[in-house]
């Protein structure tokens, strides 16, 4: 990697930094500096959620960890994470070099899916997240991980458990009014890298090309056989996309 820049990783909804932990690990035995933090409310972030409801809070979270770095990162983020990555490269792009972007997408909701987002999040206000992984997995995980990997399954399980229900409420609304990227991705002169497994059903991979087409200097790679979390479906296969991209910018 000539930029010799550290990776910083942004998770999933409604997981957490765990979502990216064997990724992480694989990429620091090659000599990366990775860092993989928490959303504010989320896992070990004790952080108390904003009152403003917008994804600008999360985007400004990881641009004052950047610049505690020292120097711009290569920023990767998994769905969300991916949301808030673009949206980091709009309000502060001098603190990215590249961007690599994970089973996510640039569009923003139609009306249905942001009213599909603000009845989730008034469920959770309202029961709790109890009812969360079971209402999710079905998308989060492709088919052959949920048949074939107990394990898996069982960790997304704790991670959605064990988050905090307002947090997972707070995302959904601020996920809701995200705006549409493309127009960052077209502005962006730095590397972009698209990463989409086969059978992702939420961000799905033509939505990966759309991105990877409007940026100027863009990348793509497809994960065989997994669903939307692909770094925890398929850790060794999207650390070596990354570790082999790194290597080429």
């Amino acid at each position: 990697m000539t930029t010799n820049a550290p990776v910083v990783l942004l998770h999933a909804f409604p997981v957490d930094r765990r979502v990216w932990e064997s990724v992480a690990e694989e990429l620091r035995s090659t000599g990366a500096h990775v860092l993989t933090p928490d959303f504010r409310g989320f896992g070990e972030d004790v952080r108390e959620l904003s009152r403003r409801t917008s994804l600008d809070v999360l985007a400004d979270d990881v641009a004052e960890s950047i610049m505690r770095l020292g120097r711009p990162a290569v920023v990767g983020g998994l769905s969300l994470g991916g949301y808030v990555a673009m949206n980091l490269a709009r309000r502060h792009p001098e603190q990215v070099a590249a961007l690599a972007l994970v089973d996510t997408k640039a569009s923003a909701d139609d009306p249905a899916a942001a009213a599909g987002r603000l009845a989730f999040a008034d469920r959770v206000d309202s029961e709790g997240s109890g009812w969360v992984a079971d209402a999710m997995m079905p998308k989060l995980l492709g088919p052959l991980t949920r048949e074939r990997d107990e394990d898996v399954v069982a960790r997304v399980t704790t991670m959605i458990e064990e988050n905090n229900p307002s947090a997972i409420a707070w995302v959904q609304r601020a996920m809701a009014e995200r705006q549409d990227s493309f127009e960052v991705l077209r502005d962006f002169e730095g590397p972009i890298l698209g990463v989409v497994g086969s059978d992702d059903e939420l961000s799905a991979p033509a939505d990966v090309t759309r991105m990877v087409a409007a940026a100027s200097r863009g990348s793509m790679a497809t994960i065989p056989e997994v669903g939307h979390l692909s770094p925890i479906e398929a850790p060794s296969q999207v650390a070596a996309v990354l570790a082999s991209w790194l290597r080429s910018i």
